[in-house]
């Protein structure tokens, strides 16, 4: 293959509270805008010019806790800091940054290119079993194209439908969008998925603990398995998995259990015809009445208001 691919494995820079340490990486939703999180089916598209324009072409070190980013330069150059790395490149590459990685570009005026997000929820419904194709989303990557590789793949022409279709609002468009984002995806790792892995151990450990510990929440959510259930499962002290959590992601262990909960409790609520009290007790609350304190306080609205939005 005819790409040069740089991986790079290398931890968030630590959260320091100290008044005379410099303040933490940010975390933004999408760059500039406030944290929140993503519902499982969340996509969003734009152009590089887009949001780095209105910054001066600079978009300054930060981190999204649950989308993952997709970057295709088609011309221009970007110099990039992911984690504690620095890299340049010439269009046409591909950006690939996972939740939590602390990334930053700085863009030459006029860029071409497109950056798509997309939840977590949607990578684990795309990558199934598939071992390689999790881990290179996993993993923070550039990787430069030739002019002939780029008209090899689809990655052209897909970054057009996907700004057309996210510019839309014809029925279907959710669809549409999903199916435009899975055939991104499988066309970066065609050309992004080379051998020459660079690995760092000692500064992955929290990376592939907390990569454990979704597993297993994806296994156990439905039994309201606790922390330190999990914790025996992985072999680890919660204060360890509380550390490697809190670094990578910015929240605790039980933060990210419950945002399993809600993602599944959104996918029944969009697509099912349960009522929801059956919701409830599908996602083993006994109580119905909580379960809806339960997901209002973590999505600022209740079941049936989250039902009433989603079917517009």
């Amino acid at each position: 293959m005819d790409a040069a691919c740089q991986y790079l494995y290398f931890s968030n820079m630590p959260i320091r509270a100290a008044k005379s340490l410099p303040p933490p990486i940010p975390a933004f939703f999408l760059y500039g805008e406030a944290p929140h999180a993503p519902d499982e089916a969340t996509v969003h598209v734009e152009t590089i010019a887009a949001r780095s324009r209105l910054h001066d072409w600079k978009i300054q070190p930060h981190r999204h806790r649950d989308l993952h980013q997709i970057l295709v330069l088609q011309s221009g150059r970007v110099d990039a800091r992911i984690d504690d790395q620095k890299l340049t490149a010439r269009g046409p590459c591909i950006v690939v940054v996972p939740p939590n990685v602390v990334h930053a570009f700085h863009f030459d005026v006029g860029t071409v290119g497109l950056v798509a997000s997309f939840a977590t929820g949607l990578v684990q419904d795309f990558v199934g079993r598939s071992d390689e194709l999790r881990g290179f989303l996993e993993r923070p990557t550039l990787a430069a194209l030739t002019r002939r590789t780029l008209a090899a793949t689809d990655l052209k022409r897909l970054s057009n439908m996907l700004l057309l279709e996210f510019e839309r609002s014809a029925s279907g468009r959710s669809l549409a969008l999903r199916g435009l984002i899975a055939a991104l995806i499988a066309n970066s790792y065609r050309v992004g998925h080379c051998a020459g892995q660079v690995e760092n151990a000692s500064n992955t450990k929290d990376r592939d603990l907390v990569a454990k510990f979704r597993e297993a929440i994806e296994r156990s959510f439905l039994k309201h398995t606790g922390v330190e259930g999990y914790c025996r499962m992985l072999r680890v002290s919660e204060s360890r998995l509380r550390r490697a959590c809190l670094r990578l992601s910015g929240a605790p262990p039980i933060a990210l259990i419950h945002l399993r909960i809600v993602v599944e409790a959104e996918r029944q609520l969009r697509y099912t015809a349960m009522n929801i009290r059956q919701i409830a007790y599908h996602l083993g609350f006994d109580d119905p009445a909580y379960f809806t304190r339960f997901f209002r306080q973590r999505t600022g609205h209740s079941p049936r208001a989250f039902r009433a939005q989603s079917s517009l």
